[in-house]
């Protein structure tokens, strides 16, 4: 895309880019205070780690998710009539 806008403007382009630069350089700033800066709160400070039932449901969501990625069929076959059906009025015009 910033490639693409140098044939429209060079300084567009390069405040695109610059301001790509900057926020990608404020985003791992973000995420240095958030993960691996001190906890201020109390109340968050106070908080325990996962237990092993709350693991164990975690776990099992992670693997419907990881199941669906790799393998979608089931999914897409209860869909398949749906978007079927939106699609056939989606092509239909209006006018």
């Amino acid at each position: 895309m910033i490639l693409g806008s140098f044939q429209a403007s060079f300084w567009l382009a390069f405040l695109a880019a610059t301001t790509l630069v900057f926020g990608a350089a404020y985003t791992l700033w973000l995420v240095k205070r958030v993960v691996f800066g001190d906890v201020a709160n109390d109340g968050v400070a106070s908080l325990e780690d996962v237990d092993s039932r709350e693991f164990f449901y975690l776990a099992v969501l992670a693997g419907g998710v990881l199941l669906l990625g790799v393998w979608p069929a089931p999914l897409m076959e209860v869909m398949e009539v749906t978007l079927a059906n939106l699609l056939e009025h989606v092509q239909q015009t209006k006018l």
